[in-house]
């Protein structure tokens, strides 16, 4: 790791995703009408006392839509995964035109709540169809440790665990989310794993523990079949398209509604 705070080799990184995602804009990628709204957070490092999420979006809110998170669409692709993923103790912090980015997952590690807000703001008069989530996998050591005190490597840990918690968000879009729209899948694990595990053996344990949550789950995931089979109505395909035409032209344009890293820090926390 040394004096760079990274135990990869962040350079390569960088070079990796240059070579596939190239240096495509963003809401350039909104031109394309299969393409869906996509977004990816980071967390910006230099804003502050505490970390802020920063999204970055291949689409525009309409004018007057104002999202509580700051954001951007002109950076390029690579920009945004590089950003996002930038987390600490395995690649460098990423410095961005004045901003310092770290991986998203620091201070929103279930960008569900995001999402939803994001998609309220989008489409404000569609009800939701299905909000789906997708968890990494939980592993829980229900070990009790004596009823004294905690140690401080104890308390370092706890604090980490909650600050990158994605059970409370679950639980708050469970309690809100009618049971027919909101559908979240995150498999129990038998081992705790790494971020960067990448042992056959352990990937193969990670297949069966998925497997087996699913077989435990099947009547879950029938339901949500059910729920993404049914094809739109024509008056809203009619309506779906309307508003494709409309985001292609703005892409067309070069953007011009887009907001860059500097000037879209849209709602920005003191």
């Amino acid at each position: 790791m040394g004096w760079s705070h990274s135990y990869y080799n962040t350079e390569t990184w960088e070079t990796i995703l240059r070579e596939k995602l190239g240096n495509r804009v963003l809401i350039k990628t909104a031109g394309d009408e299969l393409t869906p709204k996509v977004s990816a957070v980071s967390a910006v490092v230099n804003w502050g006392t505490s970390p802020k999420a920063f999204v970055f979006r291949n689409y525009n809110h309409k004018p007057g839509s104002l999202s509580r998170y700051a954001g951007g669409s002109l950076c390029e692709m690579w920009q945004a995964v590089r950003a996002s993923s930038a987390a600490p103790g395995y690649f460098q912090e990423f410095p961005l035109q004045s901003d310092i980015h770290q991986d998203g997952g620091i201070i929103l590690n279930n960008p569900c709540a995001l999402a939803v807000h994001e998609s309220r703001l989008l489409w404000p008069n569609q009800p939701f169809q299905c909000v789906l989530s997708l968890g990494t996998g939980r592993y829980d050591n229900a070990k009790r440790g004596p009823a004294t005190s905690t140690s401080l490597r104890a308390k370092i840990s706890n604090l980490i665990s909650s600050a990158t918690d994605t059970e409370g968000v679950h639980t708050l879009l469970d309690d809100l989310l009618a049971p027919d729209v909101y559908f979240r899948f995150n498999p129990t694990l038998s081992a705790l794993v790494s971020l960067d595990e990448s042992r056959p053996r352990e990937m193969d344990q990670l297949l069966r523990d998925t497997q087996n949550y699913l077989e435990r789950n099947q009547t879950k995931v029938a339901r949500l079949c059910l729920v993404l089979g049914p094809e739109r109505s024509a008056a809203s395909r009619t309506k779906d398209w309307m508003t494709k035409l409309t985001i292609k032209k703005q892409a067309m344009r070069g953007g011009s509604l887009s907001y860059s890293p500097l000037n879209d820090r849209m709602h920005q926390p003191s």
